[in-house]
C-alpha cells in the first residue's frame, strides 16, 4: 500500500469515542450497540482497526454505565485483540477523547481518532489519513459540499445564499502526531476552549491540518433515518 514506508517503524494508537448519549436516536439502546445487519455498529467500526496492519492499540470510550457491557458483548465476544481497554467517557467529546489519550502506551507516535458510529470507514481511508498526518502533523478526512447553502433567519426566511466554494464536511478519521495533539489539549484546557472535533483543537493553536478526500459512504449514525441508509450501504459493500 502506498505510504507504507512513511508509516514504517511508527507506533500508532486509535481512540474510538462512543460515549454520546444518542438522544436523537430515541429508544433504549445506545447508538454504538444498535445493529446494522447482524452486528453492532461499534463492532463493525472496530473491525477496520483490528485488521489494519498500521494500528498497534485501540482504546474505546463509552458511557460509564456501558463499560462492562462493551467489554463483554463487543470486545470479548468478537475477540478484538488490539483493544487495550474500555474507558469511561466524559461529558463532552473533547473530555472523552482526552481520557482515552491519557491511557496511551509509551512510544506511540501517531494518534487517530474515529467516531465509533462511523462503521463504513475503509482501511484505505484510514491509511491515507495516517500517512498525511505523519507527513504534515495533522490530517482529517472530509468531503466537499455539494448542496446549496442558505442562511435562514429565526423566522424561517432565507436571508442569503452562502457560497460553498472551499467548504467541506469534515468526517473522521482524524490523525495527528502525538505531541501536537497533546499540546493542543493542554492549550485548550488552559484557555477553557472546547472544540467540536480534534482538528479544531489544533486549528485554534495555529496548526495547519491536511485534508484527505473522504467517502460519502463514511456516514455517522446520528438519527433513526441513518439506519436504513446503513443497511443499504451494507448490502452494497458487503
Amino acid at each position: 500500500m502506498a505510504g507504507d514506508t512513511i508509516l514504517s517503524g511508527k507506533r500508532i494508537a486509535a481512540l474510538i469515542p462512543a460515549a454520546g448519549s444518542g438522544s436523537r436516536m430515541g429508544g433504549h439502546v445506545a447508538k454504538p450497540f444498535l445493529h446494522v445487519g447482524a452486528r453492532e455498529i461499534l463492532a463493525r467500526t472496530l473491525d477496520v482497526f483490528e485488521t489494519c496492519y498500521a494500528i498497534d492499540e485501540v482504546w474505546v470510550m463509552v458511557a460509564l454505565e456501558h463499560c462492562a457491557y462493551c467489554q463483554r458483548a463487543i470486545v470479548e465476544r468478537y475477540g478484538f485483540q488490539k483493544v487495550r481497554g474500555i474507558v469511561a467517557g466524559g461529558a463532552t467529546r473533547q473530555e472523552s477523547v482526552w481520557k482515552g489519550f491519557q491511557r496511551l502506551e509509551a512510544g506511540i507516535d501517531l494518534v487517530v481518532v474515529h467516531d465509533g458510529v462511523r462503521p463504513f470507514v475503509t482501511e484505505a481511508l484510514l491509511h491515507d489519513t495516517l500517512v498525511q498526518a505523519a507527513l504534515h502533523g495533522a490530517a482529517v478526512a472530509a468531503v466537499p459540499l455539494k448542496d446549496t447553502l442558505k442562511r435562514v433567519s429565526a423566522a424561517g426566511e432565507v436571508e442569503a445564499t452562502v457560497p460553498r466554494d472551499g467548504l467541506w464536511r469534515v468526517q473522521t478519521p482524524q490523525a495527528f502526531q502525538r505531541h501536537l495533539l497533546q499540546s493542543a489539549f493542554f492549550q485548550a484546557w488552559q484557555r477553557g476552549f472546547v472544540a467540536t472535533d480534534e482538528a479544531g483543537l489544533l486549528e485554534a493553536g495555529g496548526q495547519r491540518v491536511k485534508v484527505v478526500p473522504g467517502l460519502e459512504s463514511n456516514v455517522k449514525v446520528t438519527t433513526p433515518d441513518d439506519l436504513p441508509l446503513c443497511e443499504s450501504l451494507l448490502r452494497h459493500f458487503g
